[in-house]
C-alpha cells in the first residue's frame, strides 16, 4: 500500500449490518480492525469489472396536505434520514394490505400529528356600515425582485477593435438617435 504518510481519514457510509458482519473476524481475532479487512479488499478487487446495480428511479409529484409534509420533513430531520426513505418505509407497510384486498384493511387510520398551537389571531376589524358603498381596493403591483449582481470586474487590457470595422477618417463614427436629441 501507499506510504504512512498518505494514510488519511476517508469516511463511508455503510449499512449497520454490513458492518456487524465486518466486525465479526475482528471480534474472533482473525483480523485487527475493520479498517484492515477494507483495506485488504481494496488491495485485492478488480475495479475494471465492476458492475453497479442501480434500481431506475423516478421522481414524481404528490399532493400532501400541509401537517404530512411539515411532519415529513421533521421527521427525516431528526432521524437523519430523507423523506423519500420516509415514503418508502410506510407505502412498503401499506402494499401488503391494498394487495390482500381486503377493503377494512384499505381504510388507514390517519397518524395524528401535533401541531404547535398558532398564535392568537388579531381580532377582526369592525365591518363597514351597511350603508356606505364599498369600494374597490387598488390593486397592489407586484414588483420583480431585484437580481444580485456583482460589478464587474476591470479589464487588464481593452479589446482592440475587429480589423473589418476599424475606423476611419473617412468613416465617421454613427451617433444614436438619443445623442442625436441632445
Amino acid at each position: 500500500m501507499a506510504a504512512d504518510h498518505d494514510n488519511r481519514p476517508f469516511a463511508i457510509q455503510l449499512e449497520v449490518e454490513f458492518l456487524d458482519r465486518l466486525s465479526e473476524p475482528v471480534r474472533d481475532g482473525r483480523a485487527k480492525s475493520v479498517s484492515e479487512i477494507i483495506r485488504a479488499a481494496l488491495e485485492r478487487f478488480d475495479f475494471a469489472n465492476v458492475v453497479v446495480v442501480r434500481p431506475a428511479q423516478l421522481m414524481i409529484s404528490v399532493r400532501l396536505p400541509g401537517p404530512i409534509r411539515a411532519a415529513l420533513k421533521r421527521t427525516a430531520r431528526a432521524k437523519h434520514t430523507s423523506v423519500g426513505q420516509l415514503v418508502r418505509a410506510a407505502v412498503e407497510s401499506y402494499l401488503p394490505q391494498l394487495e390482500s384486498g381486503d377493503p377494512a384493511q384499505l381504510e388507514m387510520p390517519i397518524p395524528h400529528v401535533e401541531l404547535p398551537e398558532p398564535p392568537p389571531a388579531a381580532p377582526a376589524p369592525a365591518a363597514p356600515p351597511a350603508s356606505a358603498p364599498k369600494t374597490k381596493r387598488p390593486r397592489r403591483s407586484r414588483k420583480a425582485p431585484r437580481k444580485k449582481t456583482r460589478p464587474a470586474a476591470p479589464r487588464a487590457k481593452p479589446r482592440p477593435a475587429h480589423p473589418r470595422k476599424r475606423r476611419t477618417a473617412a468613416a465617421p463614427r454613427r451617433r444614436s438617435a438619443r445623442a442625436k436629441r441632445k
